[in-house]
């Protein structure tokens, strides 16, 4: 019932919260929630000059794809707020069948002293106790979140690529290949980033299928290839130009606009040299890619833990990061719980996201309204953000390993014993 009451709550804030025009508005101005690729206020400019003949593309301000602006051009402004309360609804149904179906694999998992025994239980006391899953409760986590509440109050059209991630998620737990690399292909087609998570969602289809992984990779690379060219193709033919790409992926790439966010990208670039700035660009951009084959290398027996950790990398490097990526990634954290004893910096980290929820609105007002402060003061606290994010990965990873080096023979039972009294002789 205790997820059941929260989940209503988050739907309840939405619903009250989004009637307050002034509220939704100032929450909407905030940097920390807005980007200029997932801005309202800029949808609402593309719009009124699409509806007036004028290419949106054109200037230097929207740079949204062309799909969404159809949609908001579509849709009547007021029905646009129930569309978002619905697609937060859906996202966390959607994480409730995923959370399900990780909490079924979770369930299969068996230690090595315990694979001998009837439903993988054991006596041994070396063996940890996991607490069950409640996959209601992630979902409900999501609802409840107050930066998927700021994100669905801001009306950031970064909630239609969050739910076309899930949807991809849900569609490859499920074997179903074509319906992912749709959801996938859309997911990326909005935002580029989402292109890395191939590797995983082609692991999650052959586990779920039983096919053999690198065959699965490559089928999904074609179908994820097939649709976003189709996607590409449907936007030229709406828009009567490739104008749009330019203005959307190549703002994502070459990063013109620097207006401040929760990211670390804007302030080294305003203070970079132009002669170098090409050369950053592709270093920042290859980092964000670069981690994709290592750690599905090494993790490719757990793609779900892979999804997570992709989102997490991406939400911490992307180039126009918001708190609506930090909502999505909370949940597929949530799903593995079990590593949260494993994790060694995990109050720090908590502690650093509490931290930085207060300060970012406060040192941005010092430095835009009050003046009596500067650019280092709001970007000092997305360093702290980025940091926050940095130790999570590493803690994340750094779980998963000491887990799995107890889970399958190498911390367990005798040898595991052995090797902990072998350490304190050591010590």
């Amino acid at each position: 019932m205790m997820a059941e009451a929260l989940a209503a709550a988050g739907i309840g804030l939405r619903v009250v919260l989004m009637q307050q025009s002034a509220i939704a508005d100032a929450v909407a101005a905030r940097v920390e929630v807005s980007t200029p690729v997932t801005a309202f206020k800029r949808m609402q400019e593309g719009v009124f000059l699409f509806r007036n003949n004028v290419d949106p593309y054109d200037g230097g301000l929207f740079h949204q794809a062309p799909f969404l602006l159809a949609l908001f051009h579509a849709v009547d402004e007021r029905a646009m707020k129930i569309i978002f309360i619905l697609v937060d609804v859906l996202i966390s149904v959607l994480l409730l069948g995923i959370a399900r179906t990780r909490a079924a694999q979770f369930e299969k998992q068996t230690w090595v002293e315990s694979s001998k025994t009837s439903g993988g239980k054991s006596n041994d006391p070396t063996i940890p106790s996991d607490a069950p899953l409640d996959h209601k409760f992630v979902a409900a986590a999501y609802l409840v979140n107050p930066l998927s509440i700021l994100t669905c109050l801001a009306r950031s059209t970064l909630v239609f690529n969050s739910l076309a991630v899930v949807a991809a998620v849900f569609a490859a737990t499920r074997g179903s290949r074509v319906a992912s690399m749709f959801f996938l292909s859309f997911a990326a087609y909005l935002s580029v980033y989402p292109v890395m998570l191939i590797l995983p969602f082609g692991l999650l289809i052959a586990q779920a299928k039983k096919l053999d992984p690198l065959q699965s990779i490559f089928s999904c690379s074609v179908f994820f290839a097939a649709c976003l060219m189709a996607w590409l193709g449907l936007s030229n033919l709406l828009m009567g130009s490739w104008n749009f790409v330019a203005n959307t992926y190549g703002v994502i790439l070459l990063v013109p606009d620097l207006t401040p966010n929760i990211g670390l990208w804007w302030y080294i670039f305003i203070e970079m040299f132009d002669q170098f700035r090409l050369f950053f660009l592709i270093v920042f951009q290859v980092f964000v890619f670069a981690f994709s084959v290592p750690l599905t290398l090494k993790f490719n027996e757990h793609p779900m833990f892979l999804v997570g950790l992709f989102l997490i990398i991406i939400a911490a490097f992307k180039s126009y990061p918001s708190v609506g990526d930090v909502a999505l990634y909370i949940p597929f954290v949530l799903m593995y719980q079990e590593l949260f004893k494993y994790m060694k910096r995990l109050y720090v980290i908590v502690n650093l996201g509490a931290y930085s929820l207060v300060l970012l609105p406060l040192f941005y007002n010092l430095w835009i309204y009050a003046g009596s402060g500067n650019a280092n003061f709001f970007y000092a606290i997305t360093l702290v953000v980025g940091m926050g994010q940095v130790l999570l990965i590493s803690d994340y990873v750094g779980g998963m390993v000491r887990r799995e080096w107890e889970r399958v023979g190498g911390g367990s039972g005798a040898n595991g014993l052995r090797a902990r009294r072998v350490e304190v002789v050591l010590k």
